[in-house]
């Protein structure tokens, strides 16, 4: 696997974990407005993904 790949999907660095952030904000925002008018059970689901892989980001920088 090319060096670059393995550093965006396993990052070693605060560097990597950031650009992982930078990349999945965006996707989870034009997710979320998609879903504003769904039920409030698919609402909260996708809320509570966002959050579990966006706070999964912000805690692999502490360590």
């Amino acid at each position: 696997m090319p060096e670059i790949l393995l550093d965006l999907l396993l990052p070693e660095t605060d560097r990597g974990v950031f650009i992982q952030w930078a990349i999945m904000a965006p996707f989870w925002l034009f997710v979320i407005v998609a879903t504003r008018r769904q039920e409030r059970d698919i609402r909260t689901f996708v809320y509570g993904l966002a959050m579990m892989n966006l706070a999964w980001f912000a805690a692999r920088t502490v360590h």
